[in-house]
């Protein structure tokens, strides 16, 4: 793995458990939406069907809509 690589690896876990580690004074899809954007991918999102699609108050969902979020910004961070 390059040194770039290696980087974004751990770029897109620190955005990960930022995403995961909710404020009290939030709630997961606010939190989740608010790292989007301040990535400026909310377009890419929209796009994507990130927030229209999943139940977000949904615990058991939780893990589904975790592997999503991922898989977006894996996708679109570089």
């Amino acid at each position: 793995m390059s040194k770039v690589e290696q980087i974004r690896k751990e770029f897109v876990e620190q955005l990960f458990n930022e995403i995961c580690n909710v404020p009290s004074y939030s709630n997961f899809y606010s939190n989740t939406f608010n790292v989007v954007v301040k990535l400026g991918l909310q377009l890419k999102a929209k796009e994507e069907q990130l927030f229209e699609t999943g139940d977000w108050e949904d615990l058991g969902k939780r893990d589904e809509l975790l592997e999503k979020i991922k898989k977006f910004l894996i996708k679109y961070t570089k």
